[in-house]
């Protein structure tokens, strides 16, 4: 017969606050397939796709800003979008979901300045960024930095027990004794 331990789990404590999650940190992860088999976005993207519209832009600038449309905004439907490899798609729509709209349009906009082609230069440039960062895989983490991640939460869950036990010492001292 094995004796039976008790412990004390606080309301809200990881299991009880997420139940149904993994709480090991040191699993691997299994979301995506190796690099080499993934297809690379290589920055091509085709502007005959895009649906570009201009229009006035705000802020600072007189008589011009009111005249000219120096506002860019590209938009496209990322589900449809053949230019972008298909495993990147969900993690672009997780990254920058507040450019996505509910009929599932990607939405670029920039007025950074007076001109109409720099704006549209510009929209690229972000959109071509927020597509490279959404194509980064998570590294791997080596024997080493797992040793030395599980070393750091040890450290800190002794610290954190320590810091409870000098606290719980300086309450039973505030008590008046017992006769």
């Amino acid at each position: 017969m094995t004796p039976v331990t008790y412990s004390y789990k606080s309301h809200v404590s990881l299991e009880k606050v997420y139940p149904d999650s993994n709480q090991d940190f040191l699993r691997k992860r299994d979301e995506l397939p190796k690099a080499e088999a993934l297809e690379k976005f290589e920055g091509f993207i085709p502007i005959d796709q895009l649906e570009i519209t201009m229009s006035k832009s705000s802020g600072p600038g007189g008589q011009h800003v009111n005249k000219v449309n120096s506002k860019v905004e590209m938009r496209f439907h990322l589900e449809s979008a053949e230019w972008i490899p298909a495993w990147i798609k969900p993690r672009l729509m997780k990254q920058e979901h507040g450019r996505v709209t509910k009929e599932g349009y990607f939405v670029v906009r920039s007025d950074m300045t007076r001109k109409q082609m720099l704006n549209q230069a510009d929209c690229l440039n972000k959109l071509r960024n927020m597509i490279y960062k959404a194509s980064e895989l998570p590294q791997e983490l080596t024997s080493e930095e797992i040793d030395l991640k599980e070393k750091r939460i040890l450290k800190a869950k002794a610290g954190i027990l320590r810091e409870k036990r000098t606290r719980s010492l300086i309450k039973q001292n505030r008590l008046s004794p017992q006769y």
